[in-house]
């Protein structure tokens, strides 16, 4: 296998892998939002126990206990902020969007500098 096969072997191993990352962290996350939406947890009057958390949920939790979108409701309870999930979702969006557009364009002229070397 030629050294660009083999990089381009290794570059696609390299997204798999963080796709197949970004799938389960993605999925804990909706795991964790399920269980507050499940349990109608979604203000301090209706918060849950902290300890009734899948500890497997741990890492989601810290995340959007740090971004706002879970709130402490005291006495170790925490309840969903929907406002803010809401907020936090189109951000991702917004960003998103900007990187695809970004991406496709730096495509286009990383593509276009290729053909007016291999013309040249």
């Amino acid at each position: 296998m030629s050294s660009a096969a083999t990089s381009a072997a290794s570059n696609a191993a390299s997204i798999a892998i963080n796709a197949a990352i970004t799938a389960a962290v993605q999925q804990q996350r909706d795991a964790l939002i399920a269980h507050f939406t499940g349990h109608q947890a979604l203000s301090p009057q209706s918060a849950i126990a902290a300890d009734s958390i899948d500890p497997a949920l741990h890492a989601p939790l810290k995340y959007y206990r740090d971004t706002g979108v879970i709130r402490d409701a005291g006495a170790d309870r925490l309840y969903l902020d929907l406002d803010v999930l809401a907020g936090l979702k189109a951000k991702a969006k917004r960003t998103g969007r900007t990187v695809l557009i970004t991406v496709m364009v730096l495509a286009v002229l990383v593509a276009a500098v290729v053909v007016v070397l291999a013309t040249w």
